[in-house]
């Protein structure tokens, strides 16, 4: 693939996470922590989002660097992807909406000798957007009452180099990634009626950056001449994230503006524990046109902890199970190339209010359009993701979703010189 076709691709996800950003507040459940984890997005989207015995010569699986060894290797590989999501908020008497773009992804993938093969990317990590406006009445003066404002932006980022290698039918694979972003908290605290006094303003911020490692496998075994049944896994060691902390409070004027500081504090070196997470799962392929496929994943965020302070979560649980088929790969028409993919998802997420679970539900379908080019393959993946966070229970926020993720490939033959007639 050229440069142009590279920058000029860049370009059109940059354009997109822009025009869906206009209003990027996101989920207040994304409040806590380092923001909100995605629990699905990735090539299998439209598949539930299961990834660990995923692979194929079309998609760069960097959930799981295993997969790095089903790759075509003759080729180089592009893929970049991007989630639009439109969300309706709300609680037991207010309602609002949202929409935000998010879990961007840029991937690159190619062999550099026999059976090995490397990959190069840039993925959000995670999101943090919300903006909360709460009112407390004076005890002293039912009249008065004070308005606070809580807001909160930034996520996680993660810039990784994964190296695969094939021993036998066995896949194993490293993705050596670069943690780095921030997160930041703002509160806003005013006194309604505004007097001629002050209103305080503070401002929280959290900067992350530090390496992380995933290792894979993957072991597809041959059952009959038509089938295959593929085990993978995932996981992640539990790491501390180097983290640097800085508070500042200050005190603004109503009338003039004057600013005056209350506090400025600033804690170096500390750190942010990211617990053990692991991904494992199988998928069955018959007749090549068929594929269903599960995963479970699990991460201890009860250890997760900011700064020596647990923050006490729960441990994070998924299911998701999905399946596609693809008609013909070679087949005449373009309905018969296409894949054609429908999968459901559970979580049960770290988060509980008020005796009350979190959870996530959806159900997703998408397609996956093969197009040939002069010398090269496209593939253009659209998936849509339905579901709901949260509940209204016990005071809680419920949040029904509606997400498309864009997912485009190419599949460049770098490697083969053409022949001169």
């Amino acid at each position: 693939m050229s440069m142009k076709k590279i920058f000029t691709s860049i370009a059109i996800l940059l354009f997109t996470l822009g025009a869906w950003g206009q209003n990027n507040m996101g989920t207040p459940y994304s409040k806590f922590g380092v923001g909100l984890l995605p629990d699905n997005y990735g090539a299998y989207t439209g598949m539930g989002g299961v990834s660990a015995a995923m692979r194929d010569n079309y998609n760069i699986n960097f959930l799981n660097p295993a997969s790095y060894t089903a790759l075509d290797s003759m080729r180089f590989y592009f893929q970049m992807g991007v989630t639009g999501e439109y969300v309706d908020v709300s609680t037991y008497k207010d309602h609002s909406n949202y929409k935000v773009a998010q879990n961007a992804s840029l991937n690159m993938a190619f062999r550099v000798y026999k059976k090995t093969f490397v990959s190069l990317g840039l993925v959000q990590r995670s999101d943090r957007g919300f903006d909360l406006i709460y009112s407390y009445p004076l005890i002293e003066d039912p009249t008065m009452f004070y308005v606070q404002q809580l807001e909160g932006l930034g996520g996680l980022n993660e810039a990784y180099l994964g190296v695969a290698y094939q021993f036998g039918r066995l896949s194993v694979g490293v993705n050596a990634s670069y943690v780095f972003g921030k997160v930041e908290d703002r509160l806003t605290l005013v006194m309604q009626p505004a007097t001629s006094g002050y209103y305080l303003k503070s401002q929280t911020l959290t900067r992350i950056n530090s390496s992380l490692f995933t290792l894979g496998f993957q072991l597809p075994l041959p059952l009959t001449k038509k089938s295959e049944l593929t085990l993978g896994g995932s996981f992640n060691f539990g790491t501390s994230l180097h983290g640097n902390r800085t508070f500042v409070a200050n005190k603004i004027s109503n009338t003039s503006g004057a600013i005056i500081n209350v506090n400025d504090e600033s804690w170096d070196n500390g750190e942010v524990f990211f617990p053990f997470r692991m991904i494992v799962g199988a998928s069955y392929q018959y007749n090549k046109k068929w594929i269903f496929a599960g995963d479970y994943t699990f991460q201890k965020m009860s250890a997760y902890e900011e700064f020596g302070t647990n923050q006490e979560f729960q441990d994070y649980h998924k299911a998701a199970i999905g399946g596609s088929l693809q008609p013909n790969e070679s087949g005449r028409y373009w309905w018969q190339r296409n894949k054609y993919t429908a999968g459901a998802y559970f979580t049960r997420s770290q988060l509980k209010f008020n005796y009350t679970d979190i959870n996530t539900y959806g159900l997703t379908v998408g397609t996956q359009m093969p197009l040939r080019l002069a010398r090269q393959e496209l593939m253009l993946g659209v998936a849509v993701d339905l579901g709901m966070r949260g509940t209204h229970r016990n005071n809680q926020i419920l949040e029904k979703y509606a997400k498309l993720r864009i997912n485009i490939a190419f599949k460049e033959i770098w490697f083969m010189k053409a022949k001169i007639h």
